[in-house]
């Protein structure tokens, strides 16, 4: 048994999942999500007019904004933006929506670590509560691997700065084997290592997956109660 810094006894072990979704009134959809300490909210917007630079004649557009916890957004967020977006695009049913425009803006309000992860995740029930046609749903997990050559899912901020390399994946919930939407690797690692975090993180995120369907069944359930109460 290994002791976390915030009491996990498993490296395999995955923080606690926390969501809600509808939680702001300027938006057409929108969603919390919280992985532990991590919480990240999530706005989208559309289908709206899209501007004619950006404007594609058989799909929609889909824009990617990240706001961080403090200060202005940096180089980071722009490279976080093209990786969400690279991510989730394929999960849209764009051609349904034509020379139109889907704005997403990620507020990330804590990152306690698996900050993109966490934003995969929210942005997928945002995604969901505007009611944006979807091919498949995008769950994501973040692994580490530490001095000692473990693979440390789910590693908080703490944990990171003992990081040898950091991954991040993404996959749908259709595919009967892996398919992945998003693979963002950084430091020093072997093949083999960087196999091993994908089979971890792709039997972890069919846990996120289960998360994210009962949120939704919830969501929809409490739905149905207040139409059938008034």
């Amino acid at each position: 048994m290994v002791k976390r810094s915030d009491r996990r006894t498993e490296y395999t072990q995955l923080r606690a999942f926390s969501a809600s979704q509808n939680v702001l009134n300027q938006a057409d959809g929108s969603a919390k999500f919280d992985l532990g300490e991590t919480s990240v909210l999530v706005s989208v917007v559309g289908p709206v007019e899209v501007p004619l630079r950006d404007e594609k004649m058989d799909e929609a557009t889909v824009e990617v904004v990240v706001r961080p916890a403090v200060g202005v957004a940096t180089t980071t967020e722009k490279l976080q933006e093209q990786l969400l977006r690279t991510a989730i695009e394929p999960a849209i049913l764009g051609g349904m929506m034509p020379r139109t425009l889907v704005q997403i803006v990620v507020q990330i309000v804590k990152d306690d670590g698996s900050v993109l992860a966490a934003a995969v995740n929210g942005i997928t029930l945002a995604l969901l509560d505007a009611g944006i046609p979807m091919k498949f749903m995008t769950a994501a997990v973040t692994c580490m691997i530490d001095g000692s050559s473990n693979v440390v899912m789910d590693p908080t901020k703490e944990e990171l700065e003992n990081a040898v390399s950091v991954h991040t994946f993404a996959f749908d919930n259709l595919s009967t084997t892996a398919h992945v939407l998003l693979s963002d690797s950084s430091g020093q690692f072997s093949q083999e290592q960087y196999f091993e975090c994908h089979d971890g993180c792709y039997e972890a995120a069919d846990k996120v997956q289960g998360f994210l369907r009962v949120a939704v069944e919830s969501k929809k359930q409490k739905e149905y109660q207040q139409i059938v109460n008034e």
